[in-house]
């Protein structure tokens, strides 16, 4: 059975994330978010392609690049939710319900 694929944009833990969705049986994709102009859904095409389920951490992250992934996952047919915290805890055990 292949581990569901995680991805959460926004916030800067990048090596936190990856460890807990580790022991929960996650493989964690991070992206702080933060895009350097232009066409801002090309810095998160990658990373939601590859995702199966997308946290995003909204109190970390600007409201363009939140439409922008929201807009990629909806496209992708992908399951979303958003956390208000910052912490990989609360994230991950978002991506635990959508796992179902």
């Amino acid at each position: 059975m292949s581990r569901t694929r995680v991805a959460i944009i926004g916030g800067s833990q990048t090596e936190t994330f990856k460890k807990l969705g580790d022991k929960l049986g996650f493989i964690v994709e991070h992206h702080d978010g933060k895009t350097g102009g232009g066409s801002v859904e090309s810095y998160f095409q990658r990373i939601i392609n590859k995702a199966d389920i997308i946290i995003i951490l909204r109190g970390a992250i600007k409201h363009t690049s939140m439409w922008a992934v929201r807009e990629l996952a909806e496209k992708k047919g992908k399951k979303i939710d958003y956390h208000d915290g910052f912490g990989a805890t609360g994230a991950l055990e978002k991506a635990m319900r959508l796992v179902g």
